[in-house]
């Protein structure tokens, strides 16, 4: 955990500096047709409150086989934010009907340390599935009993304004998956 908060934390520095050789004040963002100028000194510090979690499932799913799961992050806000994350961006836990959270199949995981980056564009969401980068899709994930499920997404990520870096985890409402014998 040290390592990738290290990690982090050398690719936003990298991003400061590289951003401050550039025009700090202004950031252009598209939204469709339409080009914004955000003024960054005076944009708002970014919270969770401008971002959720959407996640999606298959519309059947089969106790015992396994199943993929998708999670977006939407940036809710008028500013465009410039994100980063590991390979483990989007983790997800499969709660049974008495809330209690179910065991993961696969155990160890392993993650590559790598830091990536990219622009949400206002009003846009984010998918990022790690790749070849982890050594199971964190997004399949299987039930051994039929019944009724909830599924929370969670992402992790950094945003760095104002030369201070501001870590989210967020997390998504409950999906309800019904899962069939």
């Amino acid at each position: 955990m040290k390592k990738r908060n290290f990690l982090f934390m050398l690719i936003v520095s990298s991003s400061l500096l590289l951003t401050s050789c550039n025009d700090a004040n202004n950031t252009i963002a598209t939204q469709g047709e339409h080009t914004k100028t955000v003024d960054m000194e005076h944009a708002n510090e970014p919270s969770e409150s401008m971002f959720r979690i959407e996640m999606q499932s298959p519309p059947t799913i089969t106790a015992g086989e396994t199943f993929e799961v998708k999670g977006y992050l939407v940036n809710q806000s008028e500013t465009a934010w410039d994100i980063f994350h590991g390979a483990d961006m989007f983790t997800y836990t499969i709660y049974d009907d008495e809330g209690k959270s179910l065991p993961n199949h696969e155990g160890m995981i392993a993650v590559n340390d790598i830091g990536l980056g990219t622009t949400l564009q206002p009003n846009s969401k984010y998918n990022y599935d790690g790749e070849q980068h982890v050594s199971s899709k964190l997004y399949q994930l299987s039930v051994d009993q039929p019944g009724k499920y909830k599924i929370v997404g969670q992402a992790e990520f950094y945003i760095t304004y104002d030369n201070k870096s501001h870590r989210f985890q967020i997390k998504s409402e409950p999906l309800e998956v019904n899962v069939d014998p």
